[in-house]
């Protein structure tokens, strides 16, 4: 069996003219949102043997943010090529992957992150349905396993969605400030 996680990268600050795209980094509440997920995944037990992680600054910073809290060092690529990737690109580098990696993780962005999730998410329970129907915000990761020994053998109507991890349930406000 393999496991595939799925994470956007944490808001970044908005686009400027000084600044390119590729460059921006994260917001301090994507800083944060990045390290409660890390808390969040590591409590869940689930052992990453692989990063696969864009190269744009946002990306780099989640990852790093995300990674703080574990105490085993998480192999990481950086790829350029994960910045303007398809959905077919994303899908060709998963199943390029060693097969000694049982559990990947690919940090990337929107919409292709998305639309691959939608792509493997065959099978899952109504809450995970429910809460992909919301759309994919900033810093949300989603679990999807798949019953294959071998990441190139991976197909996606065999691909189980297994968790959505959102910001808006993991790091929301103790007090939600409409209610004030």
């Amino acid at each position: 069996m393999k496991t595939l996680l799925l994470l956007r990268h944490a808001q970044a600050l908005p686009s400027s003219a000084s600044v390119a795209d590729f460059d921006r980094n994260l917001s301090p509440k994507g800083i944060d949102d990045a390290k409660k997920l890390g808390e969040v995944i590591k409590g869940q037990s689930i052992t990453i043997n692989l990063i696969k992680c864009s190269s744009a600054k946002r990306t780099q910073q989640t990852t790093e943010e995300f990674c703080n809290g574990f105490e085993q060092n998480i192999h990481t690529e950086n790829s350029k090529s994960i910045y303007n990737a398809t959905v077919g690109d994303l899908f060709k580098m998963i199943q390029d992957t060693d097969d000694k990696v049982d559990t990947l993780m690919i940090v990337g962005h929107n919409p292709t992150i998305y639309e691959l999730v939608s792509k493997l998410a065959a099978t899952g329970s109504n809450a995970v349905f429910d809460s992909l129907a919301h759309g994919y915000s900033p810093a949300t990761l989603t679990v999807i396993e798949t019953a294959a020994d071998s990441w190139s053998e991976i197909d996606p109507d065999q691909c189980e969605a297994k968790a959505v991890y959102d910001p808006s349930d993991y790091n929301a406000p103790e007090r939600p400030t409409r209610w004030m």
